[in-house]
């Protein structure tokens, strides 16, 4: 929905843990609707820390769009977080009640005196129901920020996989159309280089490649010759078809851009590299081509079921947002709101 200039703070820990959701044949059945919702308050103590969160992972001073932003991906998680807890979702995930009953021991090992009688592991099932219950008591299910992200991502998993179905053809071969720059083929460039390297000598690599370039522009020399005069080089001096990332791998990425902007049969140069100075003539230029989708069916349809993931969670938070009270003490969160 919006970018960070960093990336928040996230737990790894949803990559070990299995995403179960047990409610019935529909687990995305409309929840009865909350005759009074509490709001969403987040007061200026709050946004402080926010922005001093932000400046100690960053070394930057948060602007006006950093801090709305920031308050925009709290306020869709806590929105999301409720409504996980208002569906139950945490009731039935077993990662939610194995952690809650692990820090319900953990709370009652701190608390038994060093004489008393050590608590139970909680590795048998009554154990842990026991302890998961404590949990509860204790408020922790409210509190803890593991639980948090756990149930927000359940919430956005459920909400944006809700409702998926079958996509034909038709479709996908109009999403292909919709979105021609990301299946194409890349480009290929077919060109020769006269490559001078940098000696510690200080013969002047970056001269002689600039006295070269003058004698193929008046005409001196022919492209052979240009080429013979140049040092020898890991690679051919004539590279034929290739993709900017295959010449971003060996002369960088300035290099690549370079190229692209060389009519064919003209000389371009000198260019640095990490090896030293280029000059190059571009022979063959191919564009790139739209697959068929055939060929790349699987792609479109990743990509596809994608943004209409994408597109339904952003349906699904801008109705909670719609009929959830919020108030927030941000002026620039604010402003932007009002723009």
């Amino acid at each position: 929905m919006f970018s960070l200039r960093f990336p928040l703070l996230q737990f790894l820990l949803f990559g070990a843990l299995a995403f179960r959701v047990v409610h019935g044949p529909d687990p995305f059945a409309a929840v009865a609707r909350r005759e009074a919702l509490a709001p969403v308050v987040l007061d200026a103590a709050q946004v402080a820390r926010m922005r001093e969160d932000y400046a100690q992972a960053t070394g930057l001073q948060p602007n006006a769009d950093d801090e709305a932003a920031l308050v925009d991906r709290w306020i869709d998680e806590e929105l999301l977080y409720r409504e996980a807890q208002a569906r139950g979702l945490d009731r039935n995930d077993r990662s939610v009640r194995n952690w809650l009953a692990e820090q319900a021991r953990v709370l009652e090992d701190d608390a038994a005196s060093p004489g008393g009688a050590p608590v139970a592991d909680g590795k048998d099932p009554a154990t842990r129901e026991a302890l998961y219950a404590r949990a509860l008591d204790l408020g922790l299910d409210r509190k803890d920020l593991v639980v948090r992200r756990i149930l927000v991502q359940k919430m956005r998993l459920l909400a944006s996989r809700s409702g998926e179905a079958q996509v034909g053809d038709d479709e996908l071969q109009a999403f292909l159309a919709a979105h021609p720059d990301e299946f194409r083929a890349p480009g290929r460039t077919t060109f020769r280089q006269a490559f001078f390297a940098k000696r510690d000598d200080g013969s002047g690599a970056l001269a002689r490649a600039a006295s070269v370039l003058d004698d193929l522009r008046a005409g001196r020399i022919d492209d052979d010759a240009a080429v013979a005069k140049g040092d020898a080089f890991a690679l051919p001096s004539r590279l034929v078809g290739q993709s900017r990332k295959q010449v971003e791998k060996v002369f960088g990425s300035d290099f690549a851009s370079r190229i692209e902007g060389v009519p064919p049969g003209t000389w371009g140069g000198p260019w640095e590299s990490p090896a030293g100075w280029h000059l190059v003539t571009v022979e063959r230029r191919v564009p790139g081509e739209i697959p068929s989708l055939e060929a790349v069916r699987g792609r479109v349809l990743e990509s596809w079921r994608e943004k209409r993931r994408a597109e339904r969670l952003a349906t699904f938070v801008r109705d909670l947002r719609s009929r959830q009270p919020l108030r927030v003490e941000s002026r620039a969160w604010q402003e932007r709101s009002r723009s």
